[in-house]
């Protein structure tokens, strides 16, 4: 017999975001980063003869810390990087470690040789496109790897979708669902579908038409919440109805001003369920 969730067929935030594994897309992505690297040397047109290659070396000596003089065997070098990335029995956290070593590598080698730090630059944010594109929990942030959405934050937005009101949980499964479409996220319509559950749960609570009016009117169904939270409701809401964002209303014009990424959309799935969890202890 299937389940409730399965009947009506809810995304599981944690279906969705990649967390703590390397999904098969998501390696080949990484190393599709590392074939682009070559490029990116050669686009700088600062580095000549192997930078590449140097770098392997270096993760080869550093990383696998093996012996360097065995690098080269006199007619071919052995790859380092992607054939650690694509070696099953490699654990996901050390593929990353290796990312993370490149990263820093490229880091020390622009600051030396290239103020523009063009390759460190294009590999970092070749890498955070593609975490983005494919709803991996991690971006890069200066030289590290770090986690943008943690297990509390997964379990977040699942609670709110279980323990909410039908058209509530609506809300919130088509938000995680177009957050997760291929090859993109459609962010905006994503994002209106998360503030749309706030305001479809506070209407319902008070009987007002918009989110602004129900919020001032929580305090009259005995739902009490600090004046600080509710002006941040309130300002979250304004931000979805600015016109340049085309979130809530149609773009002024044909490109729009302003285009919400994948970060603005996980922020405001996760900010509305918590929110929507809060409400729904405060009433209990």
């Amino acid at each position: 017999m299937k389940l409730f969730s399965e009947r009506y067929n809810y995304t599981k935030a944690s279906d969705v975001i990649v967390r703590e594994e390397i999904t098969p897309e998501i390696q080949n992505a990484i190393c599709s980063c590392y074939d682009k690297l070559n490029g990116f040397f050669m686009d700088s047109g600062v580095y000549y003869d192997t930078p590449y290659i140097d770098m392997e070396k270096y993760l080869w000596t550093y990383f696998l810390n093996q012996r360097e003089g065995n690098f080269h065997d006199g007619r071919r070098y052995h790859v380092v990087a992607t054939l650690f990335l694509e070696d099953e029995n490699n654990p996901w956290y050390r593929k990353l470690d290796l990312v993370e070593l490149s990263i820093k590598y490229l880091y020390a080698m622009d600051m030396k040789h290239d103020r523009r730090m063009y390759v460190f630059n294009s590999f970092v944010k070749q890498l955070n496109y593609e975490f983005g594109r494919l709803n991996f929990a991690y971006r890069v942030v200066n030289t590290e790897i770090v986690e943008i959405t943690s297990k509390e934050e997964l379990a977040a937005i699942e609670s709110s979708m279980h323990d909410s009101p039908q058209n509530i949980r609506m809300h919130l499964n088509n938000a995680l669902e177009l957050y997760a479409q291929r090859p993109l996220g459609d962010y905006r319509n994503s994002i209106k579908e998360s503030i749309s559950a706030v305001e479809a749960y506070c209407r319902e609570i008070t009987g007002q038409k918009t989110l602004g009016d129900a919020l001032n009117k929580l305090k009259d169904t005995g739902l009490i919440i600090p004046p600080i939270l509710k002006v941040a409701f309130e300002k979250l809401y304004a931000y979805t109805n600015q016109p340049d964002t085309g979130i809530r209303h149609a773009l002024m014009d044909e490109d729009g001003t302003y285009t919400p990424a994948s970060e603005e959309a996980l922020f405001m799935l996760v900010s509305c369920s918590s929110f929507i969890n809060y409400l729904n202890k405060k009433l209990k």
